[in-house]
């Protein structure tokens, strides 16, 4: 799932990481080492020439620690320290401190370019890279230098705009010593998904899944917690044996109702997978391999629009314009994913391009590119849907973005709350997750946040909910399911359009609508369902207590004051508004501000359309008053046993009433 950008950068056909170690510098250092230290260096350089900076850091910063006068050690160790926020300061004093050996390192003007640029010292790092260009340089890599001069003027023009949000690193018990990244979260942001590699990870540390080795590196791994208040997170733990693996596993998008869990998988040698896990009550089921989408190449991100109608993922395969590009694919009839084409010129570039997010209503697309204007490894960009197409993106700036690798951001749907990753200087790891308020400039999402829990013969179950809209010309069609445990479901809904709800277990269906034609700002709605069986309604017996009252002689006023605040089991209370023979009649966007209406149709064959679903009446007429209030002059409230509507009479004449 991960590629670092310096890898990318310096891999080069000319063997630039080879220059770094002078023959002749080696030499003279080899005369003042004992055989174990000789033999120590032989380790730091081979881990050099293969570019795993990390494992060479700790062997060079043993042996300048032995030979703290040595500038060849100390050069060695700063450009391995160039990799790792952690260590800029300190590559920059130990590369400077080789400045009396810069005519035998033919490549140092461009290491300390490199790390003024590491620490924001964009003016100087253009003079030294512009310094290193007067060398007798290969096109390829004058190409790469000169890349690097407009990383820095960008990241100058970034800093020059200002701050446009306030991140934060949401710490510990999530973010630690190892690296966290890639997190992804429900729409309720009830809890956290991400990835982790560290000592936890599955398997420790392996040379290949399966083979471990202390001279190995940890593989990915998929971590969950709960969130426990609005800025506190629970102990982190290993989602899923079925999911981790001692290969390669981290999460790639989850869906809104947080029901579909897609992962990244490579557990040997193969390019990696998209594949899909559902969660089945509380459990996750084991991953299947997503159809459609994967190839013989790299897949590693995935996101879908909010209707699901489109998928979007990251892939290495042929005929992109770069090394990863963003690709899209239509679903088809039997719910897989084909006819997959590239996004086009305008998102991807010769450089990389991965991680799409598209927001909850669907009009904006976040992702992450080392090309267009980027300040520096993976930078986030966003680019909005207009006029049937993704317009120009732009770099989201400061100080969400740095010159380290910045990824995999995810917004809220009220786009006040973001998380990502990044590399950034001053974290726990070398990856952290951080938060970003806000999320999405500008102008706030204009949907509906619908949840509710389906309920069959007052149990929760896993309901199938399907929404469609009603104008043609902003098609909205989509199935989900309840939670098989809880019965809970979250659905998004954009913008201007009518939609129908239907909610179907056992054969048995409710029918609930909602308009948000009008809305121009992000709102929460929530509607349970509530269906019964015949026998359920047959063979229901009510515990009672007497009452005294004759509701004969009480008007509404006098009966909301004596009974008001008494329940009933399997009684509930709804404010009717309208009741139409022809449903077209009726005025959604009057509502606009209250719960979703509701629309049943009775033996006369008229349809009644309620608000809301209340255990007692005084809840009821609240809500009635301020349907009457904002929209409805004549509305009011009606009582109902197991869904079927009752007089206000028969609840004192069958007894009902019991004291909550």
């Amino acid at each position: 799932m991960l590629k670092n950008i310096f890898l990318l950068l310096f891999i080069f056909s000319w063997g630039f990481s080879k220059a770094q170690i002078n023959n002749t510098l080696k030499t003279e250092l080899q005369k003042s080492l004992s055989e174990s230290e000789k033999k120590l260096l032989m380790e730091a350089d081979r881990h050099y020439r293969n570019q795993e900076y990390m494992f060479s850091l700790n062997l060079y910063d043993s042996l300048a620690k032995a030979h703290p006068d040595n500038l060849y050690l100390k050069y060695l160790l700063g450009t391995c320290e160039c990799y790792d926020a952690f260590y800029f300061a300190k590559a920059e004093e130990n590369i400077k401190a080789a400045e009396p050996i810069r005519n035998k390192l033919p490549d140092y003007d461009f290491y300390l370019g490199k790390v003024y640029e590491n620490n924001d010292k964009y003016a100087d790092a253009i003079k030294q890279f512009e310094l290193y260009l007067t060398n007798n340089l290969p096109d390829t890599i004058k190409g790469i230098v000169n890349r690097q001069i407009e990383i820095c003027k960008n990241s100058a023009d970034q800093i020059a705009k200002g701050t446009i949000a306030t991140i934060t690193n949401i710490g510990p018990p999530i973010n630690t010593a190892a690296s966290e990244y890639a997190p992804v979260l429900p729409g309720n942001e009830s809890f956290m998904v991400f990835a982790y590699r560290g000592p936890k990870s599955k398997g420790g540390k392996q040379l290949l899944p399966g083979k471990a080795s202390d001279k190995g590196e940890y593989f990915e791994d998929v971590f969950i917690s709960q969130k426990k208040d609005s800025t506190k997170w629970g102990e982190p733990k290993s989602i899923s044996p079925l999911i981790n693996t001692t290969g390669n596993d981290a999460p790639l998008y989850l869906s809104h109702d947080g029901q579909s869990l897609y992962i990244f998988r490579n557990v040997a040698l193969g390019s990696g997978d998209i594949f899909v896990s559902y969660l089945k009550g509380t459990e996750w089921s084991a991953p299947e391999k997503m159809k459609g989408i994967n190839s013989n190449y790299w897949e590693g991100s995935i996101c879908f629009s909010p209707d699901e109608k489109f998928v979007y993922f990251s892939s290495e395969r042929p005929n992109g314009l770069g090394g990863r590009d963003i690709w899209f694919a239509q679903r088809l009839p039997d719910g897989s994913y084909g006819s997959v084409k590239n996004l086009g010129p305008t998102i991807n570039t010769p450089f990389d391009e991965d991680a799409p997010f598209i927001t909850a209503d669907g009009k904006t697309m976040f992702f992450s590119s080392t090309g267009h204007n980027s300040t520096g490894g993976y930078d986030i960009f966003r680019s909005d849907f207009k006029n049937g197409k993704w317009g120009t993106p732009y770099n989201i700036g400061r100080p969400i973005n740095t010159n380290q690798d910045d990824k995999y951001y995810w917004a809220s749907a009220d786009g006040q709350r973001g998380y990502y990753s990044s590399e950034r200087k001053g974290g726990y790891g070398l990856q952290d997750i951080y938060l970003v308020t806000p999320s999405i400039f500008g102008k706030p999402s204009a949907l509906v946040v619908l949840s509710g829990i389906v309920y069959f013969d007052d149990k929760p179950v896993e309901a199938e909910i399907r929404i469609k809209s009603k104008h043609g010309r902003k098609d909205f069609l989509g199935t989900f399911s309840s939670n098989s445990a809880t019965g809970e479901y979250l659905l998004n809904i954009p913008s201007g359009n009518e939609f129908e709800l239907k909610y179907t277990y056992k054969g048995m269906s409710v029918v609930e609508n909602i308009s948000t034609v009008t809305l121009d700002s992000f709102a929460t709605l929530r509607a349970d369902a509530n269906l019964y069986s015949e026998d359920f309604i047959k063979n229901t017996k009510i515990d009672t207590i007497q009452t005294k009252a004759d509701i004969g002689t009480l008007n509404y006023n006098e009966f909301l004051a004596k009974y008001g605040d008494l329940t009933a089991d399997s009684i509930t209370f709804k404010v009717q508004v309208g009741a139409y023979r022809l449903i077209d009649n009726f005025d959604f966007t009057k509502l606009l501000q209250l719960p979703p209406v509701r629309r049943q149709i009775y033996d006369d064959g008229i349809t009644r359309f309620t608000l809301g679903e209340y255990k007692t009446l005084k809840q009821a007429d609240v809500m009635c008053k301020q349907a009457k209030k904002i929209a409805i002059k004549d509305a009011f409230v009606i009582a109902l046993y197991k869904n079927k509507r009752i007089p206000f009479e028969e609840l004192i004449k069958g007894n009902y009433f019991k004291r909550q």
